[in-house]
């Protein structure tokens, strides 16, 4: 499914949860659950897409595996925060979605320390030779 068959069936979802709202809030809520859920497993397709991809720079370029699944983490850590957030704060609860954001930050940047080690230790032959 292209981007927009998936922004047609958002912003389907969105006038029909719009409508649903005057009578029945918690079907609006349902509704636009069930969108989120549709895009998430039509986003699935593209992951595979972004692994293969991932798969042959890693053949090509011969760049530590490691590296790469680095790289994998910090995309699904990503996702899953901004996918995670987004249901809060269109549920009313910001300030959790917004806790999400944060732990996602910090993942991030604990996810990320063995690049940043790399890195040193790259400059530091470059420097020392």
């Amino acid at each position: 499914m292209g981007i927009i068959q998936i922004s047609m069936l958002g912003i389907g979802a969105v006038v029909l949860a719009l409508l649903l709202k005057q009578q029945k809030s918690e079907y609006a809520l349902y509704l636009s659950l069930a969108a989120v859920i549709l895009i998430l497993i039509f986003s699935m397709n593209r992951l595979q897409v972004v692994m293969e991809t991932i798969q042959k720079i890693e053949q090509y370029t011969g760049i530590d595996a490691a590296m790469l699944k680095i790289l994998v983490k910090l995309m699904g850590i990503t996702y899953v925060a901004e996918f995670a957030s987004g249901i809060c704060k269109d549920t009313g609860f910001s300030a959790i979605g917004s806790q999400i954001e944060m732990f996602a930050k910090f993942s991030i940047m604990a996810v990320s320390v063995p690049v940043l080690l790399t890195l040193l230790e790259i400059i530091e032959g470059l420097l020392g030779a």
